[in-house]
């Protein structure tokens, strides 16, 4: 690879200055290097000189400063920050890096124990600058595209040497055929990406983790930057990239394995803990251990309503206590969702409208949805178990079955980019 085939990236600089008889060619990252210092310190400084050895002798002056031998070494050191400068066949090469820190806050919707806490900014300058100097492979390619009648920014990343090319050919395709008026998030992008319309599935993975990004590259992935957005996309994604977190690869192997074995429980439990109840209470009480089965029937006697209007009541209510801590102001949100779920279980139970064993049931459906580390996710399998719950409240455990086996049907006919959602056995 020679220096002038990185001009395929966007953000990479190839400047030529002339001055009479000399001549110099600059090659540099503008989203790793500081382009107001390569300004004043080597490009106005150029015009100043009178000779060429007056130029070796201030290349020399910098703390920073080398001299190349070949292509390949000044490859590294463009990747690394450097300013590469050609002249008469000579490179020489000057640490300008920029390293953003004043755009960089902390990442607060995806929390982790161990790694790092930065997040992506806004701003799409500064959020390339943070992957490239996580990134430092000569393969990362950076493209720019200006999407909608506002002409929004947005920023694709890619191994050129992982990625494959039919999905790149795929996604330009898509991208030519954007007609919209405004585009402001990632959410937003991933709805006029996405084949199926109506799909409430998440075919792409949204991130504010620099950390993710990184590891989403060197799989071969897809990363869109979105100006005035610090999410990005990540695709295409499959079904078991939303119930990975980036403390996985840090946590020893059992210990990994075993969070992500908690992760599909838990999944089981919000999914078909509801339904499997309503067919159970409904239709095959004999499953349960006769204890069992009479301590639900007595808690139950003064319940006036059906099973299955009682689970979705207490469903719809978790529901509400969500969604009234989002729009609440942070400092009472936790507060108020706590007392008003503590209250709401208890007054209801205590009023015969629901039985204590549907309260124990509808906290384990509660608590285990927010075991799944991406929120993309959460609001899917939401939606999904009110369908299963119909289907076992008329026909029993066979119509969970049934249920179950038509989402796997629908999650194995989805695409992401092309590429089968539900592809299990593939390079990680």
């Amino acid at each position: 690879m020679k220096l002038e085939d990185l001009s395929k990236n966007d953000d990479f600089i190839q400047r030529e200055v002339r001055k009479e008889r000399l001549e110099i060619t600059f090659y540099y990252f503008k989203s790793l290097c500081d382009e107001k210092r390569i300004t004043d310190h080597l490009i106005t400084p150029f015009y100043e000189l009178n000779r060429i050895n007056e130029l070796e002798e201030y290349i020399k002056s910098f703390e920073e400063w080398s001299f190349i031998k070949g292509e390949k070494e000044a490859i590294e050191k463009v990747f690394n920050g450097c300013v590469i400068i050609l002249h008469e066949h000579k490179l020489y090469s000057v640490k300008l890096e920029d390293f953003e820190v004043s755009g960089i806050g902390e990442s607060t919707d995806e929390s982790v124990l161990q790694g790092p806490k930065d997040s992506l900014s806004e701003n799409i300058s500064i959020s390339l600058n943070i992957i490239r100097n996580r990134y430092r492979k000569e393969t990362l390619v950076s493209k720019n595209k200006k999407l909608g009648s506002t002409k929004t920014n947005i920023n694709l990343l890619y191994d050129d040497e992982l990625c494959d090319p039919q999905i790149l050919a795929h996604l330009n395709n898509k991208l030519k055929d954007i007609d919209v008026d405004v585009l402001q998030s990632a959410g937003q992008l991933q709805k006029i990406l996405m084949d199926d319309k109506w799909c409430h599935f998440p075919m792409f993975l949204t991130t504010e983790r620099p950390d993710r990004v990184v590891v989403n590259l060197s799989q071969g992935k897809i990363v869109f930057l979105i100006e005035g957005s610090s999410w990005v996309l990540l695709g295409p994604s499959k079904f078991y990239d939303f119930f990975k977190s980036m403390d996985d690869p840090v946590e020893l192997p059992v210990v990994g394995k075993f969070l992500i074995s908690i992760r599909y429980i838990a999944l089981m439990i919000t999914l078909f803990l509801p339904a499997f109840y309503v067919a159970v209470i409904s239709y095959s009480p004999e499953i349960l251990k006769v204890q069992f089965a009479l301590l639900i029937a007595g808690n139950r006697i003064s319940v006036p309503f059906p099973s299955y209007f009682e689970i979705i009541f207490m469903m719809l209510m978790a529901e509400f206590l969500g969604e009234a801590s989002i729009r609440l102001p942070r400092t009472i949100s936790s507060s108020a969702t706590t007392v008003g779920g503590l209250i709401l279980g208890q007054a209801a139970s205590q009023a015969g409208l629901i039985g204590n064993v549907m309260i124990v049931v509808a906290a384990a459906v509660s608590l285990s949805i927010f075991v799944i580390p991406i929120n993309a996710m959460h609001q899917a399998i939401r939606i999904i178990r009110y369908p299963l719950i119909i289907l076992g409240s008329l026909f029993g455990a066979i119509g969970v079955l049934i249920g179950a086996l038509a989402l796997i049907a629908y999650l194995c006919n989805l695409r992401s980019l092309g590429k089968p959602y539900m592809q299990l056995f593939a390079n990680n």
